[in-house]
């Protein structure tokens, strides 16, 4: 008995030496929390590419939905990640209110679960001392908060990057000098490695690739969507041959295909394995290894009927993405439709097939055994949102009157999601409405 106390005393031991020296801290606590390991960017174990729009007043704004959700929404459709806020109303302020830092902490929980993140700006006009409010409030409300990206700003930004470090060595901290990340202005007179670098200036072929942080304005939404459109090739359709695959009612329903049952034109992948789908003999569309994480429309939609058929594994897992982003979490900005190999559930809940994913459980079980090919229409109308699975009604609802669905997008991609299991699409096409 004394020995089994003994190994089991040293264990433990190890182990909490091991969580207190790690670099990968935040891997043991958290897989959406941040950490930096040989000057790479990761969010738990996966590399993380910082693309954020500073809006100086967020937290002054609240964080109601209404006000929150779009916010964050209009970042993740053009393909940015994070919303930059300043953690003091001015730079004279020397505490932060209790409101705010409930309204920063709402932000980071919201931006964790849509896959984004709070960069949290400190800037105050004095150096960090002891009896500083401000550093007291970072010590006691944010010392174990390894979800928010920290920046140090102002005339004392290096005192303050060292204050910071002091209260938890594993933050990931932005300054201009000595910090995890470097924000420069011009690029050509640092000899930092460009994975620490933020751009301050829209990074042009290397979107994606590299590190920004730039004003919240329409103008630089606008630059960063036009940025990620132009080197994201997208291949059109050859209609005359898609056109073929539609039924002449209708073609004169005024129906078009998305697919031509041929190739992947007309589609652009998310993530970074374009071999993740392939078109079969047969003419479907089925899934071959991960890490494509979606195949998206060239197109954005908003109010339109879009008819498919899918199958999918014994205890798969995939779904149709509806006006979803170009970046973030797509299930939470805009919508999924649920589709897993579940077909032996009894439950009915809003993660099982037919589902809003996580908002709204399927009306009815309405999908065919494992293997064998579904039918689902999806009609979105402004806040309007109907699905039939199989000729059975899975959804009939009205975004608006669902407080977590009345703020998300209401035009986007639709996306065929890759989510490590053998599935299948075939027959895809929509009429604009």
């Amino acid at each position: 008995m004394k020995q089994k106390t003994n190994t089991f005393f040293f264990f433990f031991l190890s182990l909490t030496i091991l969580l207190m020296n790690s670099s990968c801290y935040s891997i043991f606590f958290g897989d959406r929390e941040f950490n930096m390991k040989k000057g790479i960017l990761y969010r738990g174990k996966e590399t993380y590419i910082l693309q954020s729009f500073y809006l100086p007043d967020t937290i002054k704004q609240g964080a109601e939905l209404k006000t929150m959700v779009p916010l964050l929404a209009s970042i993740g459709e053009v393909g940015g990640n994070s919303i930059a806020m300043d953690m003091l109303r001015d730079s004279n302020s020397v505490s932060v209110d209790a409101t705010d830092i409930e309204t920063i902490k709402t932000y980071a929980d919201r931006a964790k679960d849509q896959y984004m993140t709070v960069v949290l700006r400190i800037a105050p006009n004095s150096k960090p001392d002891k009896k500083s409010p401000l550093l007291n409030t970072l010590k006691k409300e944010f010392k174990s908060l390894l979800t928010i990206i920290y920046w140090t700003d102002g005339p004392y930004a290096e005192e303050w990057t060292k204050a910071m470090k002091k209260i938890n060595k594993y933050w990931v901290i932005i300054s201009k000098q000595n910090a995890d990340l470097i924000l420069t202005e011009d690029i050509s007179k640092t000899k930092v490695p460009k994975e620490k670098l933020i751009f301050s200036v829209v990074p042009g072929k290397e979107i994606g690739k590299v590190h920004f942080l730039l004003p919240y304005s329409k103008e630089n939404l606008n630059h960063i969507e036009e940025t990620y459109a132009q080197y994201t090739p997208c291949t059109g359709l050859d209609m005359n041959s898609a056109l073929s695959l539609l039924s002449e009612q209708e073609k004169q329903e005024g129906f078009i295909p998305l697919f031509d049952g041929k190739t992947l034109n007309g589609w652009w992948y998310l993530g970074d394995n374009h071999n993740c789908f392939a078109v079969t003999p047969e003419g479907s569309i089925e899934w071959k290894s991960k890490g494509g994480k979606a195949l998206m429309s060239c197109e954005r939609y908003d109010n339109f009927i879009l008819r498919l058929e899918w199958m999918i594994e014994k205890g798969g897992n995939t779904g149709v993405w509806v006006r979803a982003p170009r970046g973030s979490r797509a299930s939470k900005i805009g919508f999924e439709v649920q589709i897993l190999g579940d077909s032996d559930t009894t439950a009915l809940t809003d993660n099982t097939t037919g589902a809003i994913y996580k908002v709204l459980p399927p009306k009815v079980k309405a999908m065919k055994p494992e293997g064998q090919w579904n039918d689902l229409e999806i009609i979105c109308n402004g806040p309007h949102v109907k699905v039939t699975l199989n000729g059975q009604v899975v959804q009939d609802t009205n975004f608006d009157d669902v407080e977590e669905l009345k703020y998300r997008l209401r035009r986007g991609f639709i996306g065929l999601t890759d989510h490590g299991n053998h599935c299948g699409f075939r027959n895809i096409r929509i009429k604009l409405l």
